[in-house]
């Protein structure tokens, strides 16, 4: 019994740590990167303003970004713009 209750408290700390995607980022400060992930087999490059920017985006899109490069991405993907 302690075990399934233990499961359920964490699924629920999950569910409640995946929705907070309301962070703001105005006050970080601009430090652009270029960041990437991998939508459909595509690899797509986006240019954040901060780490944190590329985070609220991850978080929104519910998908994996990392960073590529410290500053602009050399050219961003058309999928930037959505």
């Amino acid at each position: 019994m302690k075990l399934i209750i233990l499961i359920a408290f964490l699924a629920l700390l999950n569910l409640a740590k995946s929705q907070n995607c309301n962070n703001d980022c105005s006050r970080i400060g601009i430090n652009f990167l270029c960041g990437k992930t991998v939508r459909n087999g595509r690899e797509i490059r986006c240019t954040y303003r901060n780490p944190c920017e590329m985070h609220l985006h991850a978080c929104q899109k519910r998908e994996e970004w990392r960073k590529d490069t410290t500053g602009r991405c050399t050219r961003d993907s058309e999928e930037c713009r959505r």
